[in-house]
């Protein structure tokens, strides 16, 4: 076991009790990065055993959310940006929306945009009253130190150098020198031969998807436009900006709040002979709101045939609400650990055992989902388990509305 306490000492031209490295982080954060590599499962012991988490929170505990609505104006017709932890916002505005919680103390957040562009497309002949929506996930080497430029991430299982995110880098002699202090023999098994399990997008798309779809978070009638020969085909596109964990809790709040921001805009329908109806998208500024009296008077002179369909919000239903837990060994005894909205490194150490289960304010569970073949619960923590999720319905659910609203 390896106690690091904070030095008392105080250098004698500093006022504080930290010192400035202008080539990264302290002696003892770099000592403390690298036990973590080396010796992940003990690093997580060490906090586990007293109840607390490597960040600081309560097994229970989520990091706070922070949603902003329209943040893509230009290219979208509805979008949103979400954040797990951090500050929330780009800029450093602390009044960004979000619920409160203990701040997260490694400063570590995961961050995802959507926006919701529009097609107009025929319905199919099982559902001519329905449009349809699709969801797109993506991620580059900028949404963390694993991902590759197709969007995939890749787990190198020789290295031991796991759980490091953009920010934490270890020199490579620091690396050599913490290699010696440290004996590869006191490492247990399970920590060397199981490398973490790599965030699988396309799983993530069809998780995101089948459930938005199955959640009645959105009606598919609403999104007709002439029965049977137009409707709105509605694209989802989500980006990873920073993966530091439980990615798809926060693409499938992100996907709820465009949603939200989501508004049709006034369509254009014409007959045509030999054509059949063509269906046109309106300009925001050529609708009825911006168009004077004159300009009116000659659209209505154009013909009988041609008539317009305003814009719209959708009327979405209850909210479904993500929570995932991650099922962590703890000690040799196959005892293990529930923690609520995991980290990277906790997801790492969890080797993909983890369940979602997804919520809603009428009480009602949308799905239930175990990941990993040691997912096991007992009927008691199965229940623990949907009664976190109910509560964190009930909290987003508020968070989302006043969004919505302001």
């Amino acid at each position: 076991m390896v106690a690091i306490k904070k030095s008392s000492r105080q250098s004698s031209n500093l006022e504080g009790e930290y010192t400035v490295n202008n080539h990264g982080s302290s002696n003892q954060d770099w000592i403390l990065r690298a036990y973590r590599s080396l010796e992940p499962g003990n690093y997580l012991r060490e906090f586990t055993s007293k109840n607390v988490r490597p960040d600081g929170r309560p097994f229970v505990s989520s990091r706070p959310v922070f949603i902003q609505t329209g943040v893509l104006n230009r290219n979208s017709y509805g979008s949103a940006m979400v954040t797990l932890g951090g500050s929330g916002s780009y800029d450093g505005n602390e009044d960004a929306a979000g619920m409160s919680g203990d701040m997260d103390v490694g400063g570590s957040c995961t961050r995802v945009i959507a926006g919701c562009t529009l097609l107009v497309g025929r319905p199919s002949a099982s559902a001519p009253h329905h449009g349809d929506i699709d969801v797109s996930v993506s991620a580059n080497p900028l949404s963390g130190p694993r991902f590759d430029l197709g969007g995939r991430e890749s787990i190198d299982s020789s290295s031991l150098m796991i759980g490091s995110n953009n920010r934490d880098d270890v020199s490579s002699d620091h690396a050599t020198i913490v290699q010696l202090a440290f004996d590869h023999n006191n490492l247990q098994s399970s920590d060397i031969e199981r490398p973490p399990q790599p965030l699988d997008i396309k799983s993530i798309e069809s998780y995101l998807r089948r459930n938005l779809r199955s959640s009645r978070y959105i009606n598919p009638e609403e999104l007709a436009i002439l029965p049977g020969k137009a409707a709105w085909k509605v694209r989802i596109t989500v980006h990873i900006l920073n993966a530091e964990g439980n990615v798809t809790d926060a693409t499938m709040l992100c996907i709820c709040a465009a949603l939200k921001d989501l508004k049709l805009p006034m369509v254009e329908m014409e007959e045509v002979e030999g054509t059949g109806s063509v269906v046109k998208i309106v300009p925001e500024g050529e609708d009825d709101e911006g168009m004077g009296f004159e300009r009116l008077k000659l659209q209505a002179h154009r013909g009988s045939g041609r008539k317009r369909q305003s814009g719209k919000k959708l009327t979405l239903g209850p909210v479904p609400i993500p929570t995932t837990i991650a099922i962590l060994p703890q000690g040799t005894n196959k005892s293990k650990v529930l923690v609520v909205d995991p980290t990277s490194f906790e997801e790492e150490m969890s080797h993909g055992n983890t369940v979602t289960v997804i919520c809603n304010t009428k009480k009602e569970v949308v799905d239930f989902t175990k990941r990993g073949s040691e997912s096991k619960l007992s009927l008691d923590e199965m229940k623990a388990v949907m009664e976190l999720g109910m509560e964190r319905a009930e909290k987003l659910e508020c968070l989302l509305s006043s969004v919505a609203a302001s």
